[in-house]
């Protein structure tokens, strides 16, 4: 289980918002296999780029995200997946947050069930960690690309 409260909020690279990094893994050297955070989302902002990863960003409140110049509004618990070297920013009515999982292109994928924090679980394995959201939980599984 990895809680959020737990951790202690950091800036973005582009100084833009804050996120909770909650769990990394990376390969031998040093490149960031997955990544989950969760991003404190207080005013509109551009997002940080991460170029070779692929986002998988689930809102946790309504808000608008723009990625390569499409807007997309977005509700809790919607689901939005882009290119971490796509230009995206955010625009909000009120603070929220939102659930990012970045996966190593061709190296990994991830999917996202969000549910209430009541409900049961996806059966514990070494590929889905869970997420704590106050009132949601979020199963993430992260699977492996096979390789070519």
């Amino acid at each position: 289980m990895l809680d959020p409260s737990q951790v202690a909020p950091t800036p973005w690279r582009n100084g833009a918002g804050a996120t909770r990094e909650l769990t990394t893994e990376t390969d031998a050297s040093g490149q960031v296999l997955w990544r989950i955070s969760v991003a404190d989302l207080d005013r509109d902002a551009p997002f940080s780029t991460f170029p070779g990863l692929d986002r998988l960003f689930v809102a946790l409140g309504p808000l608008r995200l723009t990625v390569d110049g499409r807007q997309q509004p977005l509700a809790a618990g919607d689901q939005a997946r882009f290119a971490g070297e796509a230009p995206v920013t955010v625009a909000l009515d009120a603070p929220t947050r939102a659930l990012n999982v970045m996966t190593r292109r061709g190296a990994c994928r991830a999917e996202v069930t969000l549910r209430p924090a009541s409900a049961p679980r996806l059966p514990a394995d070494a590929t889905t960690l869970t997420v704590l959201l106050d009132e949601f939980a979020a199963d993430v599984r992260l699977f492996k690309e096979p390789d070519d």
